[in-house]
Formats: structure tokens, C-alpha cells, sequence
């Protein structure tokens, strides 16, 4: 059903790097979420009304905010479409994360709301009626929300887009808050047991739940965190299929917003190749990253000796003493040298890439690397830079 909608309503729907087939894919959803959610909610509301459930009027509103919720990502979506200008030289592609802070702001309101409603229910109980009409009214809403949320969810996984999955998701504890309001009504039907003003405080936990999890997802989303595991493996597959590159290091993916990517990484060739072949290549893979993943690229050039046995041999004896600490993602740039005045003088430098949060000192690892370099080289002089792993989780 949900390849039937998109390849129906979604012009262009397999181009989904295209800023404009993404937001045709937004408004799919939010459009489907506004009818949906502002249906329930009428009709939750007043049925919540006429049988004197605060359970039900509780869910009714969280569909209305829901139905704001998706308003207020049309909106946002909209603004992220607006072109680059002199102010915002990246786009405005980080205006869909502010409509979720909107959005996560307007839920957790209305869950403050409705946990002091329904506490008040539960000091001033009032008998809640029941038909079985209201159970098969919440079944409908049940498979219809279930539904929603489903296509929501797949949707936004298609495109990568935060504030489509958090609708989604919202849609998914939507269905859990009604079917635990059904089990309240039946359990007040069976056994006379009324809990309607508890069964309001659990949907206002889901709600307040809900609205903390988005929020700290948008807020993470605005502090910047790595890029996801696919785009990666996409990037490496694109790079290292060009035989030019031996391989590559200090990959930085920058997130201007959903499909908004620029990224930065140096590539290791050949030094004997010919340096307008390998600036060929460099440029063919700069434009087919751009074309394949819509990544705005910039690639520096690193040449390394291929056939020097002295660089061979330190290499493994680096590579092989950087092995003990669990927390370096590699090393790069490896260079080695002798004094022109003293031949017998040596000097190593390189680059060592450390995940975040690492317990190793600077002191430790480089005494490692002086032991391995010194089984090859002899007494030298060591020069290490310590750069951070940008796409390790």
C-alpha cells in the first residue's frame, strides 16, 4: 500500500535526494495526519464529552495536537525549501528541526494539561457511561491511526526526515493510549471498577513521553551528531571503486538539515601516479557523490610511496603497536625523513584519528609508536597529531 500512495502522490517519488521530492513526501504526510487526526479528535472529543470519559477527551485533544503538530511541519518544511541566500549561505534545510521543537513544545503542553485534568477526575470521580458503540468507535480509530502511523513511520525512513519519523512515532503511542482506554472501559463495564481518571494520567504520560523524545532527538539533531551508517558505506563504496584511490581518511560529514549534506575527506594516491590523472579522478568522485547522495564534496589529495620497503615495514610495525588501544579509529599521513646534515638523524610524523571520549593520553600512544618506529629506523624523533574520529558512533 505505501509504494501505492508514494508512486501515486509523489511525483518523481524513486528521487529522494531531490529537495523537491522530499518535500512532496512531507506534505503527503501531513496532509494524511491533518485529515486523520482532526477527524478522531472531533469525534473523540465529543463522545469523550457525551459519555463523561476524560480518557477519551484526553485523546481526542492529543489528536489535535497531533493535527497542529503536522501543520506545524507543513510549515516547516515549506521554510526548508526557501533557496540559499546571503544570510543562510547553507539553505534553510534546519527549519524542519525548529518546527520540531514546536512541535515537542505543543506536546508536552498538552500532556502538562491533561495530567492536571485528569488527577483532578481521579480526587473528584464522576461516572463514566459506556456503550459499546464508543468500544467500536475506538476500534475503527485503533486500525485508522495504526494505519497512519505505519505509513508515517515508512515514509520518513525513505527520507530521512526527523520530524516525519517523531509524527510518526507520536501517531504509534497514539494507537497504545487508545487501546489502554478501551481496556479501561471494559474493565469498568465488567467489574464496575472505574479508572478512567487513571487511564487519563497514563495517556498523558505517552504524551509528555512522546514530546521529551522528540525534543532531545531535535535538540541532538542541532548539536550535530554522526552521520548514519548508510551514508558512510554509500560514500566509502562510491570512493574506493575508483582504482586512483588507495584510501581514505578524515571524513567529515557537516548536517545543514535533511538533505542538506556537505562533507570533506582526504584521499591517498599514488605519489608516482600522474597528478592531472589523479585530480581527474578526485573530480570524477566529487561529482558522482554529489549526483549518487546529493553530498556537496571537497577532497584533498594525500600521495603516499607505494614502493619504498623501509615505509612498508613502518607502517606494520605502527599499525601493529596502535592495536592495543581499542579507542584509535586509524593513522594517516606517515611520513618519515633524514636530517641534511645528519644522515643518521631521523624524523617521523603522522596523524592519529581517536574516537571521542578516549582514556588514552597523547603521552602514552606516542611512546608506543616511538617503540615500533624505532625497531625500523632506529633513534628518531617522533611528531604526532591527535585528530578526532568526526564518524565513529
Amino acid at each position: 500500500m505505501k509504494e501505492f500512495l508514494w508512486k501515486h502522490f509523489v511525483k518523481d517519488y524513486e528521487n529522494i535526494n531531490d529537495p523537491d521530492v522530499r518535500a512532496r513526501y512531507t506534505r503527503l504526510t501531513g496532509v494524511m495526519g491533518i485529515v486523520v487526526n482532526s477527524l478522531l479528535c472531533v469525534i473523540k472529543i465529543i463522545v469523550g464529552l457525551a459519555t463523561r470519559s476524560i480518557a477519551l477527551v484526553a485523546d481526542g485533544v492529543h489528536d489535535l495536537a497531533d493535527s497542529l503538530a503536522a501543520c506545524v511541519t507543513l510549515i516547516g518544511a515549506a521554510v526548508a525549501r526557501k533557496p540559499a541566500d546571503r544570510e543562510h549561505p547553507y539553505g534553510h534545510a534546519r527549519a524542519e528541526y525548529l518546527a520540531s521543537l514546536v512541535v515537542s513544545s505543543l506536546i508536552l503542553i498538552v500532556g502538562y494539561q491533561l495530567m492536571k485534568t485528569s488527577v483532578v477526575k481521579i480526587l473528584h470521580p464522576e461516572e463514566t457511561l459506556f456503550s459499546w458503540g464508543t468500544v467500536a468507535f475506538m476500534a475503527f480509530a485503533i486500525l485508522l491511526k495504526g494505519s497512519s502511523s505505519l505509513f508515517t513511520i515508512a515514509t520518513g525512513k525513505r527520507i530521512r526526515s526527523l520530524p516525519v519519523i517523531a509524527a510518526g512515532t507520536d501517531n504509534r503511542n497514539d494507537v497504545i493510549t487508545s487501546i489502554i482506554i478501551v481496556a479501561g472501559m471494559l474493565l469498568h463495564h465488567f467489574t464496575g471498577v472505574d479508572v478512567d481518571g487513571y487511564m487519563g494520567c497514563l495517556v498523558s504520560l505517552f504524551i509528555l513521553f512522546s514530546g521529551f523524545t522528540l525534543m532531545r532527538q531535535t535538540v541532538d539533531q542541532l548539536l550535530g551528531t554522526p552521520p548514519d551508517e548508510e551514508t558512510l558505506e554509500a560514500m566509502r563504496r562510491i570512493i574506493l571503486s575508483h582504482e586512483a584511490i588507495l584510501g581514505i581518511h578524515d571524513m567529515i560529514i557537516y548536517n545543514y538539515g535533511p538533505g542538506q549534506y556537505y562533507a570533506t575527506f582526504h584521499a591517498e594516491v599514488d605519489a608516482a601516479m600522474d597528478i592531472m590523472k589523479a585530480h581527474d579522478a578526485i573530480d570524477h568522485i566529487e561529482r558522482e557523490l554529489h549526483d549518487e547522495l546529493g553530498i556537496r564534496v571537497t577532497c584533498h589529495m594525500d600521495p603516499i610511496m607505494t614502493n619504498d620497503s623501509v615505509m612498508q615495514a613502518l607502517r606494520k610495525r605502527v599499525e601493529d603497536s596502535l592495536r592495543e588501544f581499542d579507542m584509535i579509529e586509524g593513522f594517516h599521513d606517515l611520513r618519515y625523513s633524514s636530517s641534511e646534515t645528519d644522515p643518521d638523524r631521523k624524523f617521523l610524523s603522522m596523524d592519529v584519528a581517536i574516537s571521542p571520549g578516549s582514556h588514552y593520553s597523547e603521552k602514552e600512544i606516542t611512546a608506543s609508536v616511538r617503540q615500533a618506529a624505532e625497531a625500523v629506523l632506529g633513534p628518531c624523533e617522533i611528531a604526532l597529531e591527535f585528530d578526532q574520529a568526526y564518524t565513529v558512533k
